[in-house]
């Protein structure tokens, strides 16, 4: 049986692909939704009449997202009232047809998941100017931690199979060219905050593959303290939108062949990291 969180993760990116018929399959056949559709307040029961709905919205309305989405999910988790309901909480984007203007809202939804299917879908949205920055007060400190510190980062191949190298502003490997990424944030998924960060840094609207390596990195000083302590999960990524330029955290951010690293003086584990993703790349080409 499907884990409900995996299930809905995979319910959003049929979405995003516009695939109608894989999105419907993913409702029980007296499945039911409350509010899913925006500007409406009806409920629709039974999977021909969800079948009906979701057809009518992916004619008229197009995803005003990035390369084209529909929705970014910024978190997916479970709710303890019991086992099967998950909640979801995303941004969405999109255009009517013959409006050219486009249109977002923030808010959540809920799921009820039993056999690996959904039993119930119910969304809470609102309107909002735009895609909301993010608060990132919360995030803990890099230097010194109390405790490790889970960080995300991501493999950008382009077409031509280059890769995303970006010169790091701040410590650790200040000055020096890496693969971008960052830390989650509280309450993000891997793959929300792997996306989250690859927009931040490089500017690109990624979509995520499969995960390359989890490792740790521990440094310590002179003292023999430990300054930095980060579990890492890498991603395959490719690029869906934007443009190349370096953002938040970094100096610069360019292309390189991976081949021919030895001119950004990458550490051996980004060199390594690089050869995997190459490999995985091939085993699923463009």
């Amino acid at each position: 049986m499907a884990d409900p969180l995996d299930l809905v993760r995979e319910f959003y990116r049929a979405l995003n692909r516009h695939d109608i018929d894989a999105v419907v399959a993913f409702y029980h056949p007296d499945g039911v939704l409350e509010r899913v559709f925006a500007g409406e307040t009806q409920v629709h029961q039974g999977r021909e009449r969800i079948a009906a709905w979701w057809a009518h919205e992916l004619e008229t309305r197009a995803g005003a997202l990035a390369g084209g989405h529909r929705i970014d999910v910024r978190r997916i988790a479970g709710i303890e009232t019991g086992w099967g309901w998950v909640r979801s909480d995303w941004v969405a984007g999109w255009r009517s047809a013959g409006d050219t203007t486009d249109r977002f809202a923030a808010g959540h939804s809920f799921f009820w998941v039993d056999g690996g299917l959904i039993c119930r879908h119910r969304s809470v949205g609102q309107p909002i100017d735009g895609l909301a920055a993010r608060d990132s007060s919360a995030v803990p400190d890099r230097a010194y931690p109390s405790r490790p510190v889970v960080g995300v980062g991501g493999v950008i191949l382009d077409r031509d199979g280059r890769v995303v190298l970006v010169r790091r502003r701040h410590e650790p490997l200040a000055g020096q060219w890496s693969l971008p990424g960052g830390m989650l944030e509280l309450g993000e998924t891997l793959e929300a905050g792997t996306a989250r960060e690859m927009l931040e840094e490089t500017g690109l609207v990624v979509d995520l593959g499969p995960v390359i390596e989890v490792f740790d990195r521990i440094l310590v000083d002179d003292r023999g303290a430990v300054r930095f302590h980060f579990v890492l999960v890498d991603y395959l990524c490719r690029p869906r939108a934007g443009a190349l330029a370096g953002g938040t955290d970094v100096d610069e951010a360019t292309l390189a062949d991976p081949d021919d690293l030895s001119s950004y003086a990458v550490t051996e584990k980004v060199r390594a990291v690089v050869a995997r993703a190459v490999a995985l790349n091939r085993g699923d080409p463009w």
